[in-house]
């Protein structure tokens, strides 16, 4: 186990992706403000400006192509999962979130909605799941940054 973690901490792919991922999680909290207030558990949830899935799988994928080819069986790996990964973001996430903005809304604007909380415990569910567009985007530009990062600090 430690020889795994060792080797995890010794590939610099990996960690790339990671700081890329973990970059465009901070990111959110900036800017996702509500007035001055900072928005802190923006750090820890899915969803939200810059897509971190993206940016991490963007880092993977470029990194990957750069290294072993873009003709490799790696880059093609990564591409397809990359792929499928961003347009979940784009649409199944994001129709999820959707949805949960119009049940959450029926639950509190609505008198039959008011009734039902009163009489269950009617959690409300997470809106902000998927991404638009602009959020891919942007996580799609912290992948690039941080992949050229790498590529110029490693040199491989």
């Amino acid at each position: 186990m430690n020889k795994i973690i060792l080797e995890l901490l010794r590939n610099d792919i990996f960690i790339a992706s990671v700081i890329s991922s973990s970059l465009a999680q901070l990111l959110k909290v900036f800017t996702a403000k509500n007035g001055e207030k900072l928005n802190w558990h923006l750090l820890f949830s899915s969803g939200g400006n810059p897509s971190s899935h993206t940016s991490a799988v963007t880092t993977l994928t470029l990194l990957l192509g750069t290294r072993y080819g873009f003709d490799s069986a790696y880059f093609t790996i990564s591409i397809v999962f990359g792929a499928i990964v961003i347009i979940d973001a784009l649409s199944v996430r994001r129709e999820v979130g959707e949805h949960s903005k119009t049940l959450n809304d029926i639950f509190t604007d609505t008198v039959l909605g008011k009734r039902l909380q009163e009489m269950m415990d009617i959690k409300l569910f997470k809106e902000l799941i998927g991404h638009t567009g602009i959020e891919v985007f942007f996580g799609f530009l912290v992948g690039i940054i941080i992949a050229m990062l790498d590529l110029l600090i490693i040199k491989k």
